[in-house]
């Protein structure tokens, strides 16, 4: 079953894996994805997630290094060939003008055989950019690509702590969102808020919510907090305090943070009732924390299909 197919079936647990491309100086693509494929053998996954990030100037400055890695969809392309599961790239569409944009999304379509995109927008309403919004994209994509002959399956992003979020979500999935990534959470109120007023939106305008994917990741230091604050990430004071407590390693104590914050996010949802159906989805931010975001996907797939299976409102 392709993963489109999955993410439209609430009732069906989904769960992804988020990786940057390689660094050009680590060695090819090709030889990158054979790692990784050795390295997922060890869990189940239904889609590989590949970011695109793009330094802007409203984010300040970048706590780590930016290095030149290899192409999304190159390393989608070789990941579905040599590991054998579909790819999910995102794609950051306000840099390019439209024409242009939406050149790259075909191409990214028929010659990378690409079929699923989260489509991108900037870093701030504010700026003005070249190329076209994420509502704009999405619907070029869905009323005109997709409708002569394209074949491309579109999510979104959702920030759990925007204002509104729920509203910008029935918007995007009205252009053609099928899906959603969130930041990746180290907190569980916003994200209950979040999905809580979405159920709340769906209800009064009698349609059906979109999944989404609840995104996690393991950090090993403080250089690894920054970097996911730098990217938009809320993380509370006393969590950050725990994650710097003694004893025992950061990456433990990030792997206890997420698992509560899971547990608080598919309790609620259970207690309340909701039909928001949900998914998973791990990243390793770093290189280094690859062998901890495998541990931590093992553990947390573990608690979200326990509760796929126990959720009678998702049969």
């Amino acid at each position: 079953m392709r993963i489109r197919d999955k993410i439209k079936k609430p009732q069906r647990p989904v769960v992804a894996y988020e990786i940057l491309p390689p660094r050009e100086k680590d060695g090819t693509l090709n030889s990158y994805a054979e790692t990784i494929s050795s390295l997922l053998s060890q869990t189940h996954i239904d889609a590989i997630n590949i970011p695109e990030v793009h330094d802007e100037v409203g984010r300040g400055d970048r706590p780590v290094v930016n290095q030149k890695r290899g192409e999304p969809r190159e390393f989608g392309m070789l990941l579905q060939d040599i590991v054998g599961i579909e790819a999910i790239i995102n794609r950051v569409v306000v840099h390019d003008p439209y024409d242009r944009q939406m050149k790259w999304l075909e191409e990214t379509n028929t010659k990378y055989e690409i079929e699923n995109m989260i489509i991108v927008g900037g870093e701030s309403s504010k700026v003005s950019y070249p190329g076209p919004t994420v509502n704009e994209a999405l619907k070029a994509i869905t009323d005109k690509y997709n409708q002569n002959g394209g074949n491309i399956f579109c999510g979104g992003i959702a920030i759990p702590s925007r204002k509104a979020e729920s509203k910008n979500l029935i918007k995007k999935s009205d252009n053609g969102s099928e899906f959603f990534t969130t930041q990746v959470l180290y907190d569980s109120k916003n994200i209950i808020k979040m999905i809580n007023n979405y159920q709340q939106r769906c209800d009064e305008l009698d349609t059906f919510p979109r999944r989404i994917l609840l995104s996690f990741a393991p950090v090993s230091s403080q250089k690894n907090v920054e970097f996911l604050k730098w990217l938009g990430v809320e993380i509370p004071d006393d969590t950050e305090k725990y994650l710097q407590a003694r004893p025992g390693s950061m990456t433990e104590r990030s792997l206890d943070v997420s698992i509560e914050v899971l547990n608080e996010i598919l309790n609620y949802i259970q207690e309340n009732d909701l039909r928001v159906p949900v998914g998973l989805n791990v990243e390793h931010i770093m290189s280094y924390n690859f062998q901890s975001s495998v541990e931590m996907l093992q553990e947390l797939a573990r608690i979200y299909r326990e509760f796929c299976i126990k959720a009678q409102h998702y049969s």
